[in-house]
């Protein structure tokens, strides 16, 4: 994730825990995270996978859309303007990491709505599908350009350019660039908690 971004979640979720009283070690273990990334997140230094932060924001019960949420005020109100438009640019909160090769941007504030809205970008031969979560609810993907490969538990599903997937989200689920020529970028929405 972003300078900026790694420094609130790691804040945020410090906070939380000296709220819980526990022990950087004893949240990490309530977590199921190592003690060295839960460090490592708290000092700024992100680099922890989205499913481990979803653990991590599970115990606080918290989704991947609260933790990322900025600005740390706005956590939990609820408040949401009744009309947003996303303009390339300028609507990104925050751009996290998803391995190699994999920007996933978060379009808008995440915390108080019941979609969640994003773009990835691919780098020939990337993919997060190492990194799968799941979660209740619906996802809704739009391939803008490229291709991509839809994991859904045992399944893998190639997601042609101007092609759109809409799946269920409890079952573990990832996306992947197999061209080593052609990045991809592809559009989505998904219910959260996530």
């Amino acid at each position: 994730m972003d300078q900026e971004l790694a420094t609130i979640v790691g804040q945020r979720v410090r906070r939380l825990r000296t709220q819980a009283g526990h022990s950087l070690r004893r949240q990490a273990e309530l977590s199921g995270v190592s003690a060295s990334a839960l460090s490592a997140l708290e000092n700024g230094r992100g680099g922890m996978s989205i499913a481990a932060l979803q653990r991590v924001g599970a115990f606080f019960d918290l989704t991947i859309c609260d933790l990322l949420d900025v600005p740390e005020d706005s956590v939990r109100t609820g408040s949401r303007p009744r009309i947003e438009v996303f303009c390339p640019g300028d609507a990104v909160a925050h751009t996290v990491e998803r391995g190699s090769g994999v920007a996933y941007q978060v379009l808008g504030r995440g915390a108080g709505h019941a979609l969640a809205p994003y773009v990835i970008s691919f780098a020939p031969g990337s993919g997060y599908d190492a990194d799968r979560i799941a979660h209740p609810g619906e996802e809704f993907t739009y391939v803008v350009f490229g291709e991509v490969e839809l994991f859904h538990g045992d399944e893998r599903r190639p997601v042609r350019q101007g092609e759109a997937v809409r799946f269920d989200t409890d079952i573990p689920h990832a996306f992947a660039n197999p061209s080593a020529s052609l990045a991809a970028v592809i559009v989505g929405t998904a219910t959260p908690p996530w």
